[in-house]
């Protein structure tokens, strides 16, 4: 695999555009391999040079198809445990500030029986690894969500000035419309419009320009992609060319980022990278706004840097390790620096076998022997 896989995207984007769907690509890459080496070419003997044993060709395209989908299903399977733990943290905040008073008998250090010191231990545990990503200026989870809720509160601020509405005045017909956008892939997160589909995520805005069904290849339709304008032509039947979309963006995008597909006689599929991560109102400067309120501002933890998501990663084993009633990570390297000094020269348990029941870890990594 090459060591930088995006370095080859910008020749590949040039096919894809012009190809228009997915499986004219892959054949044209498939084509280039039957033409240019001997990539389907079977060897039928062992002094054979170029060529492949039958079957290893289709192995190869099946194992390399295996990979990608795994990691596929491995970016799904994080964004939903992060969802999971985003909303078990939402709920947790909920209850604490819906319980005004105390319900039971509140008990001071010095009456807490041992059994209840060691569980107020273990529901601290998970507490050095947001202050280690404190330390390192890393956002923590619960960092994140106060910093998206503030920037969410203030395109809020900003769009009831703009509208003059608030919740309360959403009639039911209204609900309705936006829980069938919300479902729509299509409108997720944005809205229809005469001419096109739009929908959003904190990064990126994917516009879809609807075209005739007579558009069927990609050097039918010209694109033009600038920081703050889009321009999307197409030909018609005549040969003659008209502007679909021709208008100013609301907010700049990464240009050098940015493409565009064709799905043939459906729409053009611009994809936008935002310039800076916020929420849209709407795609074109004269386009009605939408109601920021009321869409989804969860983000995918995919969305994260590399370091982020490694700590966020462990923070839900951690989760998982404490509800399973296991060593924790922390724990777990503790266990693993006694285990090798645990039968050497000077250890009072040389010659037995190591126990971890003899000992607790608490949250900043002391270890105590019991008695």
């Amino acid at each position: 695999m090459a060591s930088n896989p995006e370095q080859y995207d910008s020749a590949l984007l040039g096919i894809l555009q012009n190809e228009g769907k997915v499986a004219p690509f892959i054949d044209v890459v498939l084509g280039f391999l039957y033409r240019r080496t001997d990539f389907f070419r079977i060897m039928k003997k062992d002094t054979d040079k170029l060529g492949f044993p039958p079957g290893v060709a289709l192995k190869l395209l099946e194992n390399i198809f295996k990979k990608y989908e795994n990691l596929a299903a491995q970016d799904y399977k994080r964004t939903e445990e992060m969802k999971n733990l985003r909303e078990k943290m939402t709920e947790s905040a909920s209850k604490e500030s819906t319980d005004a008073e105390p319900k039971v008998k509140v008990i001071t250090d010095t009456e807490k029986t041992p059994k209840e010191s060691k569980s107020n231990e273990e529901g601290s545990k998970d507490e050095p690894v947001e202050k280690r990503m404190k330390e390192m200026h890393m956002e923590t989870p619960s960092d994140y969500q106060m910093k998206e809720s503030t920037s969410q509160d203030k395109q809020n601020t900003e769009s009831s000035k703009d509208k003059g509405d608030n919740d309360e005045t959403e009639d039911p017909e209204q609900t309705r419309l936006r829980r069938e956008l919300q479902a729509n892939p299509l409108t997720y997160n944005g809205a229809e419009r005469e001419s096109y589909y739009w929908s959003q995520t904190i990064t990126e805005v994917d516009l879809r320009v609807k075209v005739p069904k007579h558009i069927g290849k990609g050097k039918q339709v010209k694109v033009e992609l600038k920081k703050k304008h889009i321009s999307v032509l197409i030909q018609d039947t005549d040969n003659s060319w008209r502007d679909v979309v021709n208008n100013d963006i609301s907010w700049e995008i990464n240009t050098e980022e940015s493409m565009w597909t064709l799905n043939p006689g459906e729409f053009v599929h611009i994809n936008l990278e935002k310039k800076q991560e916020r929420w849209w109102e709407h795609v074109f400067v004269d386009e009605p706004k939408i109601n920021t309120r009321k869409i989804d501002c969860s983000r995918p933890m995919t969305d994260l840097d590399d370091e982020a998501q490694a700590k966020i990663e462990e923070m839900m084993y951690n989760q998982r390790q404490k509800q399973l009633g296991l060593p924790q990570s922390h724990e777990l390297k503790t266990h693993e620096m006694l285990r090798k000094a645990w039968d050497a020269e000077g250890s009072p348990f040389k010659g037995q076998p190591f126990d971890p029941s003899k000992f607790n870890v608490d949250a900043s990594g002391i270890v105590n022997f019991d008695n």
